[in-house]
């Protein structure tokens, strides 16, 4: 039997640093870093708000489905991994969103061999635009494109 051991964010700051849609306190920030955030993490940290701040599920830190390997951590990747999910049709999938100036190519072609092994999808959003990685039926469904 394999133990669990609780993710940390530890140096990760990937959810404030601007890749994210946040609102904080009434203030909107999208597409540039939670004014709160540092280079060693969140300035107000014992008294962030619920909502995002304390809610925000990290794909990579809840462990659900399985363990991510540490190199997929959103700082070292590149992207964070959201949460998995199923279109209205029941296909699953998971949601990954890309930092701005890129993602590590190789973390992201071990998330589509491991996606691909397992008929799962990817929803990629980079630079606010998203694409679809996985069968067609997903691609179909998730663009609302009768072919691709």
């Amino acid at each position: 039997m394999r133990l669990k051991v609780k993710k940390q964010c530890g140096d990760c700051i990937a959810c404030c640093d601007g890749r994210l849609v946040l609102d904080i306190f009434g203030k909107r920030y999208s597409g540039r870093p939670c004014h709160y955030v540092g280079k060693t993490g969140c300035s107000i940290y014992k008294h962030r708000p619920k909502n995002p701040c304390r809610t925000f599920n990290c794909g990579w830190l809840k462990d659900e489905h399985f363990t991510y390997p540490e190199f997929l951590k959103p700082n070292k990747s590149g992207f964070i991994l959201m949460d998995w999910k199923k279109t209205k049709t029941g296909i699953p999938f998971i949601i990954a969103v890309a930092a701005r100036e890129g993602y590590n190519n190789d973390a992201f072609l071990w998330l589509i061999d491991y996606c691909g092994e397992n008929n799962l999808n990817i929803e990629f959003i980079m630079s606010k635009t998203k694409h679809y990685i996985g069968s067609k039926e997903f691609k179909k469904e998730k663009s609302g494109k009768s072919n691709i």
